[in-house]
């Protein structure tokens, strides 16, 4: 579970999060919505810890993604992310995608990552295209291997980057049907999104970035 606990966050003299608390259970797939500018791509960096909070506490399963005053040490990260553009490695097949990181832990076997890297692929239909590159897929496809290479890491949960704003309704549809299935693995996910039509299809919850500025209790 993924607890926010007086999230704050300034930015050039300016408040983009002030007191923000948010719960975000295993299995639930929360909509953060609002406009450019609202402080959205800031709260995903945040969790993502990419950035530090000016105040306030992230945790996972009462485990703390930041130190705090009292000396506590942060938390091995357990939190995935596919960034809109997806980032995938342009010299890397889409297996090798997946594999990297996790052949940089020493301690997984090689071939328990081979066969993890299948799995995914083969649950997410592009276990066909393990050899081709990125520049050979199409939007989706590359999609998809964005969400295999962050579940190759067994998180807790996942962030989405605006993950349909370069998909057609049919494609964006296909692809919510797809975050459904994989929350089944106890994942959370959290979407920032422009698309209020996609976010109330398939979230459980909808948060407007407007509450990022208006202290509430945990929502």
């Amino acid at each position: 579970m993924l607890v926010i606990e007086g999230l704050s966050k300034k930015m050039n003299g300016l408040d983009l999060i002030k007191d923000f608390s948010l719960t975000v259970q295993k299995k639930e797939i929360v909509s953060i919505v609002g406009e450019s500018g609202s402080g959205k791509t800031t709260f995903i960096r945040l969790l993502n810890q990419l950035d530090k909070p000016d105040k306030g506490q992230i945790k996972l399963d009462n485990d703390r993604l930041f130190p705090g005053q009292d000396g506590h040490k942060s938390v091995n990260k357990n939190i995935g992310m596919v960034f809109q553009d997806f980032q995938l490695f342009p010299n890397l097949t889409v297996k090798e995608n997946c594999t990297l990181s996790p052949l940089l832990n020493k301690s997984i076997r090689r071939e328990e990552i081979n066969l993890k890297a299948d799995e995914l692929l083969g649950k997410l239909d592009i276990l066909d295209k393990q050899h081709s590159y990125p520049k050979e897929l199409s939007g989706g496809q590359k999609q998809r291997v964005a969400i295999a290479r962050a579940l190759m890491l067994d998180p807790q949960i996942i962030c989405l980057d605006e993950p349909t704003s370069a998909l057609d309704y049919e494609t964006a549809d296909r692809f919510g049907e797809l975050l459904k299935s994989v929350i089944k693995n106890d994942v959370g996910i959290v979407m920032i999104t422009h698309d209020l039509r996609f976010a109330e299809k398939f979230s459980d919850r909808i948060i407007s970035s407007e509450l990022f500025l208006k202290p509430t209790s945990t929502l």
